[in-house]
């Protein structure tokens, strides 16, 4: 009986493996593709659709066709290239957003699957969706010269070294004159560039105010409030602030070299000055390290109120190596409870900006 109980097992066993070794035969082959994700940054929705295009390569040598592409919502269209492509050959996918009543931030996926990847490619459009809105007044509650704005000011948020940031911002024209930016700008640093989207903006029409910050070019780190002029065509000037907040990049460091790159060591981080009178200067000391193998460099040290001086001993540290930032603070004219903070910022790749906090009350 228990033969004949192994030999059926045997026998299905055999029979499945052919399906098995079948399996295991279908390999992906996959298309390349230039972007795999697409931003088409803010889309007003009174503009209507909106086009975006992926080019893939098949450096395959078997050649590839594609047989389905899905959409995750039905505000995404895709029309595809549907010859077969040899090896070498390129395939478009033209992918069409359609924002009607469709508000904010949105990541839409398109799935592509060919003959020879039944699984399916992730594609992704990126976007900010802009609804039409009902009162406009409301809308765009901050006025400078004609042209209304959501906020008073433009806050880039954080903008790293390695790219420029871009940032859209809606404007409503409430002016009775159609209007354009001006070529050039004497207002505006050249590490920071506007543009309008459309080009020109007729009466009762609203816009998108593109403003490109690039750090790198910046060639500063830190916090910054900046205050930018620009011009149109029909000769006004509006004033603009930018605010901002600049890091290094960093590429991300392998487990292996996280103790021979360079490392910020600080003596304290939280320092509590307790009662200080508000006629007498306060001053401490802070011990800055290097814990790594690599040479420290100290790039910036800043505080947010010119009520503290600050004074770096070295910038520069070897392995093993301490240096003294002393600090300075006069609390004239203040009471109170009191915060202030002082950032170093270094090419410590793991943690590039670290922040002393300075407590005291004031009497």
């Amino acid at each position: 009986m228990k033969k004949r109980i192994l030999c059926a097992v045997i026998a299905v066993l055999i029979s499945l493996s052919p399906l098995h070794l079948e399996a295991q035969s279908i390999e992906r082959k996959l298309l390349t593709w230039e972007q795999r994700s697409v931003n088409i940054g803010a889309v007003l929705e009174e503009r209507g659709e909106v086009e975006a295009e992926f080019f893939g390569v098949n450096l395959n040598q078997d050649s590839i066709w594609i047989t389905d592409v899905f959409a995750e919502c039905g505000c995404t269209t895709v029309g595809f290239t549907k010859d077969t492509l040899s090896q070498d050959k390129i395939a478009s996918l033209k992918v069409k957003f359609n924002p009607d009543h469709r508000g904010g931030d949105f990541a839409k996926q398109i799935i592509v699957r060919t003959n020879m990847d039944i699984y399916g490619d992730t594609l992704v459009l990126e976007g900010t969706n802009i609804p039409v809105l009902d009162n406009l007044e409301k809308s765009y509650p901050y006025r400078k010269g004609n042209l209304g704005f959501r906020l008073p000011a433009v806050n880039m948020g954080n903008v790293f070294t390695n790219e420029p940031k871009l940032k859209h911002v809606e404007l409503h024209n409430f002016g009775k004159d159609t209007l354009g930016l001006m070529e050039e700008h004497s207002g505006i640093p050249e590490y920071i560039a506007v543009s309008m989207e459309p080009a020109t903006l007729s009466p009762g029409q609203r816009g998108l105010l593109l403003i490109n910050y690039d750090g790198e070019m910046k060639n500063d780190l830190g916090y910054f409030e900046e205050n930018i002029t620009l011009s149109f065509t029909d000769e006004s000037q509006i004033d603009l602030k930018v605010m901002s907040v600049v890091h290094e990049y960093f590429q991300p460091v392998p487990k292996s070299l996280e103790k021979v790159v360079p490392k910020l060591g600080l003596s304290e981080i939280d320092i509590d000055l307790k009662e200080v009178s508000t006629g007498k200067k306060v001053s401490r000391n802070v011990i800055i390290s290097n814990m790594g193998e690599e040479t420290l460099k100290i790039r910036k040290v800043s505080t947010n109120c010119e009520c503290v001086d600050i004074k770096l001993v070295s910038n520069e540290l070897d392995a093993g190596q301490r240096t003294e930032l002393s600090f300075t603070f006069d609390p004239k004219g203040r009471r109170g409870i009191d915060h202030k903070h002082i950032t170093v910022f270094s090419n410590d790749p793991i943690n590039p900006v670290r922040t002393i906090v300075i407590k005291s009350s004031i009497k």
